[in-house]
């Protein structure tokens, strides 16, 4: 954002205004000479022009894509030299260091208190501080200047209801989403084109079962919840709702629709943040119902310092353990499902780390342990038994102007417990899978891709249609999906490309 055409203007402003007020104080205070009237004049102007140099440098400084790395010492030699302290500043959210960052933006603010781009970015970051009362107070600030930036306008207007919002003791938001995808093996056909049958592998002969790319229409409707109950702990009570329907334009038989209940808390102590949850899982096949899973999870959240490594940003290490009682059901198109029915638990490891203000790592372990229902016809073996480790890594990166890209990379091995005599004959080979997935997805608000200038020149719309357009997001995503098997049935790869539109509403 480009402040300094609105600072000038305000710089102006305050002048022509003191300039008028020392004329009338001149009237009234017939005791002052002349001469001390002009000294006094000529001092006050300078501490006007001295000010609108501070601001000029502050916004020069700030806009400086080369600013320098600069070190505490630095300052300490130099403290009320304006561009070291703003580079200071970044350096500091460069490294996570918010708090940092906010005191060195209200000292620059002691210094150039026209820094109107100054102001605001101190205003970010008190609200990231959760420092509300202060945050608000600096965001009217800026809200009160004439002739800001539209789009500089609205943010700040957003801000101030989120402020407003987060006083609420009960938040509620609504995320609306429709897309649509293309998959060029939706239903896993095996790559080799053929099944293997008590040993003996052979071409796929039904359609259905071979690899077949579809269209697909995805939507999306999750409901959620936060209350907080007014311990001094900031502990909250949360859940929601989540519904999502998977509609393919060719065989319906792979329809899938879910819905996921959950209720919880998150404990927060000063190192920790403990987050019990209790949930519902159900899922239908071609409206026909399959799936539906209970259970309990306990996540842990803490925020760590690298001994040693203090120049790097504070790491959000995470971990979650769940328990579930997966119960199946078979349908008229897949008749052996009730065997998947048992226990699973899952113990999940991770951490995230913001390496500067616009990229975010993470990389996270998951251990999986599945104890699967016997097979009768198959002398009891529970082949749908299995241990599931995976690694994921991903990258979140914040492109500007409400624009980012994610991706992540995913490896990992699954290997299960029992063979399947009625696959694999008597040569006993029990089952192995490398599942591999590569996926990106970028984003951007709706308006972006339209484009503001054209809607605005080419089309006559209405408030309320400009606001739900930069409130939309959208976002193109495309995946590759790779599962090696040491069974044919079970290898295959596919890959995917989507576009989806989402909507959330806060209140």
């Amino acid at each position: 954002m480009d402040f300094r055409i609105v600072q000038r203007a305000i710089a102006g402003t305050a002048g022509a205004a003191l300039g008028a007020f020392l004329l009338i104080q001149g009237g009234i205070a017939q005791q002052v000479s002349p001469e001390q009237e002009a000294e006094k004049a000529d001092t006050r102007r300078s501490d006007i022009e001295a000010s609108i140099r501070a601001a000029n440098e502050a916004s020069d400084a700030l806009a400086d894509q080369n600013c320098p790395q600069v070190s505490y010492a630095e300052i300490l030699s130099d403290p009320d030299n304006i561009a070291l302290n703003v580079c200071f500043a970044r350096t500091q959210l460069e490294r996570g260091d918010v708090r940092g960052a906010a005191a060195t933006l209200e000292r620059i603010l002691l210094i150039a208190p026209d820094a109107l781009e100054v102001r605001y970015y101190y205003a970010l970051a008190l609200f990231r501080l959760d420092s509300i009362d202060e945050a608000e107070r600096e965001f009217q600030a800026v809200a009160a200047v004439d002739g800001l930036p539209p789009k500089v306008r609205k943010e700040v207007d957003d801000y101030l209801a989120e402020i407003e919002r987060r006083r609420q003791r009960t938040k509620h938001s609504v995320l609306v989403g429709l897309g649509t995808y293309y998959d060029t093996n939706r239903n896993s056909a095996p790559a080799s084109g053929e099944l293997e049958a008590a040993g003996v592998r052979a071409p796929i002969t039904n359609a259905e079962d071979r690899e077949k790319g579809m269209l697909g229409i995805l939507t999306i409707l999750s409901y959620d919840f936060t209350h907080d109950p007014g311990f001094q702990n900031q502990h909250e009570i949360f859940g929601g709702v989540d519904l999502y329907a998977d509609t393919l334009t060719e065989q319906s038989r792979l329809d899938v629709h879910a819905a996921t209940f959950d209720v919880g808390m998150r404990l927060r102590y000063p190192n920790f943040t403990f987050s019990p949850r209790a949930f519902i899982r159900t899922m239908r096949l071609d409206w026909a119902k399959f799936y539906q899973s209970e259970g309990l999870e306990l996540r842990i959240d803490h925020k760590h310092k690298l001994t040693g490594l203090e120049d790097l940003p504070r790491l959000d290490t995470f971990a979650s353990f769940t328990i579930q009682d997966e119960d199946y059901h078979n349908t008229p198109n897949f008749g052996t499902l009730t065997l998947r029915s048992g226990n699973k638990y899952t113990t999940l490891a991770g951490a995230g780390m913001r390496v500067d203000p616009d990229h975010y790592v993470r990389l996270v372990g998951t251990a999986e342990f599945k104890t699967a229902s016997p097979d009768g016809g198959n002398s009891d073996a529970r082949i749908y038994s299995y241990k599931d480790y995976r690694a994921e890594a991903s990258h979140t990166w914040l492109l500007g102007g409400e624009h980012y890209l994610l991706s992540s990379l995913m490896m990992g091995v699954r290997q299960y417990k029992a063979s399947d005599a009625l696959v694999v004959g008597a040569t006993g080979e029990k089952r192995i899978e490398q599942p591999f997935r590569v996926r990106m997805t970028y984003g951007m608000p709706l308006v972006d891709l339209i484009g503001d200038d054209y809607l605005q020149q080419s089309v006559n719309i209405n408030d309320s249609i400009q606001e739900f357009l930069n409130e939309t997001n959208v976002s193109f995503s495309g995946e590759y999906n790779y599962v090696r098997s040491n069974i044919t049935n079970f290898q295959y790869d596919s890959a995917r490309v989507s576009v989806l539109l989402t909507r959330k509403l806060d209140f």
